[in-house]
């Protein structure tokens, strides 16, 4: 049996929304007009013609939509060539304006098939505004101000003068005059914001078009800033003025999370407030006030780092801290050195980290012999010459959920000031101190049930993750419990999902969320009592394909060179091309093979041929 493969072409139409952008009515109808006078070309010659786009295998030219937000050209053909391999594709009609914004070029690329490719749109640049980007802190403070940069490029408009402003629910909360000073180039413009509301807010970035201007959805911009509730607080105290406070201040000062108040009795007052991080210099020294500050903090259950020096009474320290035991011999001090600990796991450090300690200069220590609580996690050890020993010198612990750290010298400005002198940077000593502090300061969550997003933020074309934790009273993770889940925006949208974590899998997915802001809320009920969480994400719209204007008719000659295919500049051009291929089907033949001695009837005859020769024989005489 034969049958023949007709010779097969794709029509691959990159559906992008940046296809028909300056393109009216009549131009976008036109070109799908232009997709099916192709299909019925190639169809009346009696081949194959399949239409594909981004996203679907279509039948009919109308299904065809302008709507997506990226473009990836590279990974298409190649789909393209894998669904298509092994059969008789004669080519791939490539119709597209030649702009990719994920993947690689394909230009780059030799594909197995012919690309015939068709280019749509303009390669002139028309005058234009394009908002190209906006650089901001996707975190800021309640009550502060925050620097939003846009990056604005400017096409045609010399000497013109436009305006920028950022609204917040509708309202202009910021605006700035933008003066385009070339024919062609990019402007920068700083504004400031204000943090208002705690929690994740929405800000519409945007620049007033011009009238001639060609395209106006590259005109805006929407992003998110999660504010938050205040720095966490952190109170220094010391007895007196020292220079590891102010090592230990620009630390701390470097990071924009943290609010350091310094206490020095008789220098300054401590105004009553309740801290994250308690530091103590000279832990349990002869001041009264400042024992008491720091005692204050530590009875509502603030986290202490305790600096033991010189002033420090260590065998007071040692009656008082359950997770602190030191026999010091006499009033006798040592000089050591620290040598990083290699099994510290409560978090990372920087690679370099050991080496520079190596040559940090020796510390003061009380001699003597120091106990190690359970499960405590020594960060640094004492190094006396080569040698180091199992003494610890600074080492971190908790009890009864509260955590704690003990280290046991002064003079840690002498590290920093070292560390400068030999890299003219800080870098490993303000990271092992700050992550020290970012550790202490970092509060520990007990609630029993926990639902949170995997981001804050996504894009329109990703699926939002929930993840759900459930513990029961003794801190368990525990599986088989309902969730509730409830998901509602600004435009009275609403969606609500029930969902059951299990061991293998405590994800909700959440897919085609349209750009805005969301707010979520989720219910589980534990031991009769309901639990409930509530927070907020964001969806952003994905403004590649408005980005750039102009077709790029050089990549779609590369592509179709690199193939030996053609490019067209005009599809009636493309159409009377047709008419010369001289194009002959495939034929496959197929031949079924089927064993005689399967057929019953045939082997029924020959055996009674066979018995009647042989009693024809015995009866004749014959053997």
């Amino acid at each position: 049996m034969s049958e023949v493969e007709r010779p097969a072409f794709v029509i691959a139409v990159d559906n992008s929304s940046s296809m028909i952008q300056g393109l009216d009515s009549i131009e976008q109808r036109d070109l799908l007009s232009s997709v099916g006078l192709l299909k019925s070309k190639l169809e009346s010659k009696n081949y194959e013609a399949n239409i594909h786009t981004l996203d679907a295998d279509l039948q009919s030219v109308t299904d065809i939509r302008f709507d997506q937000k990226t473009t990836n050209l590279d990974k298409w053909l190649r789909d393209l060539q894998s669904r298509y391999e092994g059969k008789n594709l004669e080519g791939i009609y490539l119709i597209s304006d030649g702009k990719y914004n994920q993947g690689t070029s394909p230009a780059y690329f030799t594909y197995n098939h012919k690309v015939l490719a068709l280019g749509v749109g303009d390669t002139l640049q028309k005058k234009d505004i394009v908002l190209q980007n906006v650089l901001y802190n996707k975190i800021a403070y309640q009550g502060n101000k925050f620097p939003v940069v846009v990056e604005i490029i400017n096409y045609g408009y010399q000497q013109e003068q436009s305006h920028l402003e950022i609204r917040s629910k509708g309202k202009v909360v910021t605006s700035k005059a933008v003066k385009f000073k070339n024919e062609e180039g990019l402007t920068r413009i700083e504004l400031e914001v204000e943090a208002e509301e705690n929690g994740m807010q929405q800000l519409d970035v945007k620049v007033v078009g011009m009238p001639d201007e060609s395209v106006a959805a590259n005109n805006y911009r929407r992003i998110f800033i999660d504010v938050i509730d205040g720095k966490q607080k952190i109170l220094l105290v010391a007895p007196s003025p020292h220079p590891d406070i102010k090592a230990l201040a620009a630390v701390i000062e470097k990071n924009q999370n943290y609010e350091l108040t310094t206490y020095i009795p008789d220098v300054n007052e401590l105004k009553p407030d309740k801290y994250d991080l308690v530091i103590s210099h000279q832990a349990y020294s002869r001041y009264k006030k400042a024992n008491e500050a720091v005692q204050a903090q530590r009875d509502q259950g603030v986290p202490a780092l305790l600096i033991f020096g010189d002033r420090s009474n260590i065998l007071m320290a040692s009656r008082t801290e359950d997770l602190f035991t030191f026999s010091q011999k006499g009033a006798k001090r040592d000089m050591v050195f620290g040598a990083v600990n290699d099994e510290f796991s409560l978090f990372s450090m920087r690679e370099d980290i050991k080496l520079n300690f190596a040559n940090f200069p020796p510390v003061s220590v009380p001699y003597g012999e120091s106990i190690l609580p359970p499960k405590a996690e020594v960060l640094l050890y004492q190094r006396v010459g080569s040698i180091q020993t199992k003494k610890p010198l600074f080492y971190l612990n908790e009890q009864n959920g509260v955590k704690m750290a003990f280290f046991l010298a002064e003079g840690l400005w002498k590290w920093r000031m070292q560390e400068f002198a030999i890299t003219e940077s800080s870098t490993s000593f303000d990271d092992i101190f700050l992550k020290t502090i970012q550790y202490l300061s970092t509060k520990i969550d007990k609630r029993k049930f926990k639902f949170y997003p995997s981001d804050n933020i996504y894009f329109e074309n990703q699926t939002v993750q929930f993840h759900a934790e459930i513990y029961n009273q003794i801190y368990e993770r525990v599986f088989g419990e309902q969730v509730q889940v409830t998901i509602t925006s600004n435009e009275e949208f609403l969606k609500e999902y029930n969902f059951t974590p299990s061991s293998a899998y405590s994800r909700l997915e959440v897919s085609n969320l349209t750009p805005g802001l969301y707010d979520y809320q989720a219910k589980v009920t534990l031991n009769g009592k309901q639990e409930v969480v509530y927070g907020k994400f964001s969806v952003k719209e994905l403004q590649l394909e408005e980005l750039d204007q102009v077709a790029d008719f050089n990549l779609m000659r590369q592509v179709a060179y690199n193939t030996n295919g053609k490019f067209y500049d005009s599809v009636e051009n493309l159409i009377s091309d047709i008419d010369n291929f001289q194009l002959k089907g495939v034929i496959h033949s197929q031949e079924d093979i089927f064993p005689v001695i399967h057929l019953r009837w045939i082997l029924f005859v020959l055996l009674t041929f066979a018995s009647l020769e042989w009693f024809t024989r015995k009866y004749n005489g014959g053997y």
